[in-house]
């Protein structure tokens, strides 16, 4: 029977990265870039914006004044996207003490070009020199800017801005998106610094556990030193205590199995363990289930009946606290994994409830699927 891969499944991995809990066991080193640390000076090599002349060369914060320090790239669309945004902010906060520092690190030669550019489906024809005049955009290549910001402060992401307040301090960090209420709040005087550090130093703790996880075990990978790197991996995230964030780890872990070749039983276990860690989200517990079904199916696993099991288990489980597409979306999850145990008539059964509950949503696979599990269920009467 031809299998399908390719339907689309809403996971939760975004989500439950987002809600992190404390993790007090994780320390900080003492240079780490936060919310309430001094905002390092700036030392850009070229400033190509100035907000037509408004705004001067800035290298230490003045007292009083409001900064957004943000980081871009002429290649990153979600940057390129966020620029009318930083354009508005820009005009609506010049007269009240904002300034607004868009930082890349290509050559200066590479952000003129992008300049010089056409802005798509603009209103009125325009480039983006044009667009982004009111606010400074510029590039540091030799990077040093970008270490002292993003990679001090564990951010690997772009586009990505620091809200630095009339002390000097860093009040916010975040995409520019999301940066109306506290620029409106610090501008005010109205920003709760303490409270958002309590939320955001959770996630830069795990972000930074993230990057070291990746950066020792991954060496300890590229040397092939298979049983080392699950011994440093266990080291590093053996602190996490928090399920959701213990949760991000497992799931890191049976990749890390994998590539390692490591013995069928102990993926088996690391799996059953993020099965037990997804029960409380039911989208995860769908991902989690399919991904069982999907490693046996292409041979990355062993056909293991007792896991099958606890997939189907997790996966019916997961399909009662959901309504809708999602609702069907973990019911095929189900109808996949009754076939894997050689239940047809189950199978079938519950590819029609899903189908039914992912109403005008469900997908040509899903359909083509309950009718191949017909045909295999007819030619077996």
């Amino acid at each position: 029977m031809k299998r399908f891969f390719s339907i689309v499944r809403n996971t939760a991995a975004v989500g439950f990265l987002g809600t992190v809990s404390a993790m007090s066991s994780l320390a900080f080193a003492d240079d780490t870039l936060t919310i309430g640390s001094k905002a390092p000076a700036l030392d850009v090599e070229h400033w190509v914006q100035n907000g037509e002349g408004k705004f001067s060369k800035v290298t230490d914060f003045q007292k009083d004044k409001v900064y957004v320090v943000e980081f871009w790239a002429t290649w990153c669309g979600p940057c390129v996207a966020s620029m009318p945004h930083i354009v508005e902010m820009q005009k609506e906060y010049s007269e009240k003490g904002v300034q607004i520092i868009s930082i890349s690190d290509e050559p200066l030669d590479t952000v003129k070009e992008f300049l010089d550019r056409s802005v798509p489906r603009s209103e009125k024809e325009m480039t983006f020199a044009d667009l982004t005049k009111s606010y400074c955009l510029t590039t540091d290549p030799d990077g040093s800017s970008n270490k002292d910001y993003m990679e001090a402060a564990s951010q690997n992401g772009i586009p990505c801005a620091f809200l630095v307040g009339k002390d000097g301090k860093i009040e916010w960090i975040g995409h520019p998106m999301e940066l109306d209420a506290p620029l409106k709040a610090v501008v005010e005087n109205k920003w709760d610094r303490e409270k958002f550090a309590e939320q955001f130093v959770e996630s830069q703790q795990i972000a930074a556990l993230q990057m070291k996880v990746q950066k020792e075990v991954g060496g300890l990978l590229r040397a092939k030193k298979f049983d080392e790197a699950l011994a440093k991996f266990d080291e590093l995230t053996e602190s996490v205590k928090n399920p959701m964030n213990k949760l991000q780890f497992t799931m890191m872990k049976v990749n890390l199995h994998q590539i390692a070749g490591s013995k069928q039983e102990e993926l088996a276990k690391t799996l059953k363990q993020a099965m037990d860690l997804g029960s409380a989200e039911p989208m995860m517990g769908n991902q989690i289930a399919w991904m069982v079904w999907e490693m046996i199916e292409q041979g990355k696993l062993e056909k293991n009946e007792a896991l099958l099991n606890d997939a189907l288990k997790l996966a019916t489980t997961s399909a009662g606290k959901l309504e809708g597409p999602s609702k069907g979306a973990t019911l095929d999850t189900a109808a996949h994994l009754y076939y894997a145990l050689g239940d047809l008539a189950k199978a079938v059964a519950t590819q029609e409830e899903a189908i039914k509950a992912a109403g005008e949503q469900a997908s040509p696979d899903m359909n083509d699927f309950l009718e191949e599990l017909k045909e295999e269920a007819a030619k077996k009467k």
